[in-house]
């Protein structure tokens, strides 16, 4: 059989793709927001069931979670938030930013077929501007932020990004589904 050649002898064309291929698009594309709201729960669920699985003698299971959290959180004990006397795998902040993103996404499925337009631009580099100022005053150690102010800091990101970002994918996904 003569390379580029399918099994009738016809050659194949460049922009025709496998059915499998089609089809496992087509299934990610169409699932897309299922598939991210799974993740974000899981994600901002699991920082939450360290200190569960720690008073339940689980520390083995608790440790590697608060420890596989670590490069996405500075886990600060001051600025964490603690269940049942343990920390969050999550500084508050970070745990704010998290669980906004995950109910953003789970309030997205119902607004999405009320036609939610994505939030503009400039309310998200707001919320880009007050986060940064925030961690990075605090960091810097020009002064001292708030439980308060870092999780309503981290909820308006957390809820801004998905807002901005759930109508672009939901859009890109309903284009590819069409061309497929």
């Amino acid at each position: 059989m003569a390379v580029g050649a399918t099994t009738s002898g016809q050659p194949r064309r460049g922009g025709q793709l496998s059915p499998l291929l089609v089809a496992v698009v087509g299934f990610s594309a169409r699932h897309w927001l299922f598939a991210a709201n799974t993740f974000l729960l899981l994600y901002a669920t699991l920082p939450v069931l360290a200190p569960i699985l720690a008073v339940l003698g689980q520390n083995a299971v608790a440790t590697m979670i608060f420890q596989s959290y670590w490069i996405v959180c500075n886990q600060l004990p001051s600025h964490s938030f603690f269940l049942f006397g343990h920390q969050l795998a999550f500084c508050e902040r970070c745990t704010a930013l998290y669980w906004s993103m995950a109910l953003s996404g789970l309030a997205y499925v119902r607004l999405r077929r009320q036609g939610l337009p994505a939030l503009p631009w400039h309310w998200y580099f707001l919320a880009v501007l007050l986060i940064a100022v925030d961690g990075f005053t605090q960091m810097f150690g020009w002064r001292e932020s708030t439980w308060l102010l870092r999780s309503i800091t981290g909820a308006l990101f957390g809820t801004t990004t998905v807002w901005v970002a759930f109508p672009h994918l939901q859009a890109s996904f309903e284009e590819i589904v069409s061309e497929l």
